[in-house]
């Protein structure tokens, strides 16, 4: 579970920021991709209880370009370590480490 703060764009509840307690991370991780790139996520969120051991009670949904920051607060980090772990990237092969040959022959009517 994660404790979520949005910042919205022209929200006139007189705060200007909505709170919700959802499953995961995921909204967070969607905000990014959509600084990096501008791919807006089209899903909803799980909204979890708190106080009844995480049980899924709604959902939740925002449009992400009226989102103007998101904060996020972990309750203990011993329960969720993937949260505060860097993401796993693919090591780049050498240059000089050529990618094994294909099994496909070259055409003959080329030579």
């Amino acid at each position: 579970m994660v404790y979520f703060t949005v910042y919205l764009k022209n929200l006139n509840n007189g705060t200007g920021y909505v709170d919700t307690a959802l499953a995961d991370d995921q909204l967070m991780r969607d905000f990014l991709q959509f600084l990096d790139i501008g791919v807006k996520a089209h899903k909803a969120y799980a909204v979890v209880d708190a106080a009844n051991n995480d049980a899924p009670v709604g959902v939740f949904a925002v449009n992400l370009a009226d989102v103007a920051a998101i904060t996020a607060t972990v309750p203990q980090q011993n329960d969720h370590p993937e949260l505060f772990s860097p993401p796993e990237v693919a090591a780049a092969k050498p240059p000089g480490e050529e990618a094994a040959a294909s099994e496909i022959e070259p055409d003959e009517r080329a030579k």
